[in-house]
């Protein structure tokens, strides 16, 4: 009798209900909303050099990697977003306010703030790699 194979890693997982099913509806649906988001879909529509369900396939597996251990992604997300064209940091605001609405719209609670999490401290890295301009600093005391 042949069965389907279990796609959880309840051994290395953050959570054991955490399974590929759940990581793609919450990167679909993310996605729908950042692409109709005025800001962040124009960014994203130009940022894109693939077709989006290749996108979207990407982004699953790098969640995965994230959530289940899976080590499925191999790509450079910080060198990919310092190419897209007119990024802010606020963009990062909208883009972790759509994603929080998404985990828990998609996930139980605690689930959705394990996602929550790790989508923050993400962006934190973004954040820094991107707009941390150590000699930009203004300098105190009259110096």
């Amino acid at each position: 009798m042949a069965h389907s194979p279990d796609t959880r890693s309840p051994r290395l997982a953050l959570h054991p209900d955490i399974d590929e099913v759940m990581i793609k509806r919450l990167v679909h649906g993310f996605y729908d909303k950042v692409r109709a988001d005025d800001r962040l879909g124009p960014l994203f529509d130009g940022a894109i050099s693939e077709p989006w369900p290749v996108h979207l396939e990407k982004m699953c597996d790098f969640w995965s990697s994230v959530m289940l251990k899976t080590a499925r992604f191999k790509g450079r997300p910080m060198a990919t977003h310092a190419r897209i064209t007119g990024i802010t940091e606020p963009d990062f605001d909208i883009w972790l306010g759509l994603f929080r609405q998404t985990a828990h719209q998609v996930c139980p609670k605690d689930i959705a703030e394990l996602f929550i999490e790790k989508a923050e401290t993400i962006a934190d890295s973004f954040r820094l790699g991107l707009f941390y301009r150590p000699n930009a600093l203004p300098v105190v005391g009259g110096r």
